[in-house]
């Protein structure tokens, strides 16, 4: 029998919230509350189904189990409920994430190990009609620990009949755990030319498995066969920072494409086809640099469609995939900011998604309307907001550029050069991140967006 992982028992929700929910985007600035209590760096964070409580994964070793709903009574300086230590305590916990439909967690370090771990939680009565969840404590389910080096991914295969972790360590093997079973159901192995892998994420129809690798390569796995059926490699050979599986719309709510967005360096994000290695769609952030160049004038880079290369499968594992002298003529270092973090479909409408990196903002793209797109964090206090503007290119791919002014220098901004209605009121603050936001998520109730970053802090925006 499957060891007790906790069921998931969400309050229902109401017709008029479910719309609600369904059309929400989140607004400009509107920071709800901070939780600063970790030591290190915020790697991961992964929000339970019934929106209860979300977890955080830190360099410090240790994850710790916030109350979503405390949001309203945190007074702006959020609180965890428990913290988990079960890792090594000079391990970094780099990745964690709850399993579908229990509040149990899995968390991969640095020392190699796999932990999944279960959150108890109590219910008591608020007021006639309303009951409130809350955690109480914690109890360790399943330890594994393959001597691979660090777990550098983490997922989760779920179907009706199953539901198993998967997880990615440095020497490039994606294993699996049952937790029914002691013995490991299948593992894919990476061609170790393709680099370290940095994210793997797996299709909404449960068939398919997506590996990025650190040497710009993707990796498809049908997981039906346990094979790998297509290898690609980003025509810059930009690093893959990050992978979303996009939910389309297929006839039983899934797409059964393997589309993804890719989140590369250079401020990029692209739509990937990997079953014909086509891009879909590009999001750039110009360099501020080019802020005020005209379309016409922007270097052919700016307005190029990213392209991935089909790189041939060796018909024997034993056989190199590239020459070696091919990778290091092909691989160039990282330029400018980096994609760390995408969220796609943030709402029921799937009309808009969120990305965000190195340079520590926040941005929402509207899919439907160019001019809806908007910078959720990350502002300075007076600089301009971006400006978003859709470019033609050939196809059916379609590339969409921001433009983000760089903040007046600060004499131009003092108290005596400013009319007289900018001198009157309190003065805000910077409420952004001040160092790279390494994480995104989405929780439904309350509706926020949960940013995890290299300044040791999580941030909720509504």
């Amino acid at each position: 029998l499957p060891p007790a992982l906790g069921r998931c028992r969400g309050p229902p929700v109401r017709r008029e919230e479910q719309q609600r929910r369904s059309a929400w985007t989140p607004r400009r600035d509107a920071l709800v509350a901070t939780a600063s209590e970790h030591g290190g760096p915020v790697n991961r964070i992964s929000v339970s189904d019934d929106q209860t409580f979300f977890v955080s994964a830190s360099d410090d070793g240790t994850s710790r189990v916030f109350e979503l709903m405390s949001v309203a009574d945190s007074g702006g300086d959020m609180r965890s409920r428990l913290t988990y230590h079960g890792h090594d305590e000079t391990a970094r916990v780099n990745n964690c994430t709850i399993l579908k439909n229990t509040h149990s967690v899995a968390t991969g370090c640095s020392k190699g190990t796999v932990h999944v771990w279960r959150v108890d939680t109590t219910t008591s009565q608020q007021t006639n009609q309303t009951k409130r969840t809350r955690v109480s404590g914690q109890s360790l389910v399943r330890s594994v620990d393959p001597g691979e080096g660090e777990v550098m991914a983490l997922s989760q295969f779920y179907t009706s009949s199953a539901s198993v972790v998967t997880y990615a360590t440095q020497r490039g093997t994606i294993h699996t755990l049952d937790l029914r079973t002691a013995r490991e159901p299948f593992a894919l192995r990476l061609f170790p030319e393709t680099g370290s892998v940095t994210d793997i994420q797996i299709g909404a129809d449960q068939n398919w498995l997506v590996a990025g690798t650190r040497g710009g390569f993707l990796s498809l796995f049908d997981l039906r066969y346990h094979n790998c059926v297509k290898l690609w490699r980003h025509g810059r050979a930009s690093p893959i920072k990050r992978l979303s599986a996009v939910l389309g719309a297929g006839a039983s709510g899934a797409s059964s494409r393997p589309l993804v967005f890719a989140g590369c360096d250079g401020d990029e994000t692209a739509l990937f086809d990997l079953a014909s290695g086509g891009c879909l769609q590009c999001y750039r952030v110009l360099d501020q640099s080019l802020t005020y160049v005209d379309r016409s004038a922007l270097p052919k880079s700016s307005l190029s469609i990213p392209q991935l290369e089909d790189v041939a499968i060796p018909s024997k594992q034993s056989s190199r995939l590239v020459p070696s002298y091919d990778l290091m003529r092909r691989s160039r270092p990282q330029t400018g900011y980096a994609v760390n973090a995408v969220v796609g479909n943030i709402n029921a409408q799937g009309s808009s998604f969120l990305l965000t990196g190195s340079d520590s903002q926040v941005r929402c793209w509207n899919l439907n309307s160019t001019s809806k797109s908007c910078c959720v964090s990350g502002l300075s206090l007076n600089q301009p907001p971006p400006s978003f503007e859709q470019v033609k290119v050939g196809g059916n791919s379609r590339l969409i550029l921001c433009r983000q002014p760089s903040a007046p220098p600060s004499n131009l901004v003092e108290g005596s050069k400013l009319p007289q209605y900018r001198r009157q009121g309190v003065v805000g603050c910077d409420k952004g991140h001040t160092d790279s936001i390494l994480d995104l998520k989405i929780a439904k109730a309350p509706a926020v967006v949960l940013s995890a970053s290299r300044d040791n802090t999580v941030k909720l925006w509504a």
